[in-house]
């Protein structure tokens, strides 16, 4: 048994309600079709830079947040779920609450949406050389004992086949909690909070990149990372998360939704 067999157990009961799986159910996603069926898969008319779906009263091609595909330094990105609801319990879980083993079914979602991608006629899929994941911060993780977007990445890399590899993006500043930032305040709080160590320098040149994290708001994260991903060399860099906010009124204007760590212990166990 690899390391991956013991993040991955076997798929026998439903992550979220406990309810036995029937056979047949779809190998790596451990879900009922009760659960399944409270999510909001992404769908319908995207955003053709972040991938959000679009409100029906929107009728451009890019989300309200993103205007123009110039409003983010990542090429394109792809994301499974509208975060709220039952798929936002699943990150909160994976992420707050211990459950590590969340990122099993994530990755295999997320791997889901990138088989979606390929070509209608020819069946082409997007290439990537390697995928790599947007890390925490050292101190959390020891915190937390494991990063959940390297879990995702790896998982993602079992299932789509693409190398992943670890530690090409480091963050060497730990940030303010960004729960009720606006998106310009986001940008400014990870101003040079990643870069590609110097033992790494050599990894992204001339590469197309996968860039996994589990959920995506702004995109303030994700452009951080293809800007120093893009300073050492990369050819491309893409993105794919779980989760992502809904095409609403301009990010700049509201606050996040997604919960600190602070607020959910103040919840208590659910």
């Amino acid at each position: 048994m690899n390391f991956l067999d013991l993040i991955f157990p076997g798929d026998l009961y439903c992550i979220s309600c406990g309810r036995p799986l029937p056979s047949g159910t779809e190998k790596g996603i451990a879900l009922c079709e009760k659960c399944a069926g409270e999510i909001a898969w992404v769908s319908g008319r995207l955003c053709k830079k972040c991938g959000r779906p679009l409100a029906k009263e929107n009728q451009r091609e890019f989300c309200r947040d993103c205007g123009s595909a110039q409003r983010h330094v990542y090429g394109k990105a792809m994301a499974c779920t509208v975060y709220s609801g039952k798929a936002a319990e699943l990150v909160r879980e994976m992420k707050y609450r211990g459950k590590a083993w969340y990122s099993g079914t994530v990755s295999s979602l997320m791997a889901a949406r990138y088989f979606a991608e390929a070509d209608q006629g020819t069946g082409e899929l997007p290439f990537y050389d390697y995928i790599v994941s947007v890390p925490m911060s050292a101190a959390k993780k020891a915190s937390r004992g494991y990063d959940q977007a390297e879990l995702i990445a790896a998982g993602l890399a079992k299932r789509i086949n693409v190398p992943y590899i670890r530690k090409v993006l480091k963050r060497v500043r730990d940030t303010d909690v960004m729960s009720s930032l606006s998106a310009g305040d986001r940008r400014k709080n990870l101003d040079d909070a990643f870069l590609v160590p110097y033992d790494m320098i050599q990894k992204p040149g001339g590469k197309s990149l996968l860039l996994a994290d589990d959920v995506y708001t702004t995109g303030s994260s994700a452009d951080a990372c293809a800007k120093q991903l893009f300073a050492a060399g990369a050819k491309a860099v893409d993105v794919i998360v779980f989760g992502i906010g809904s095409d609403v009124r301009p990010a700049e204007d509201r606050p996040a939704v997604i919960e600190s760590p602070g607020q959910l212990r103040a919840k208590g166990p659910t």
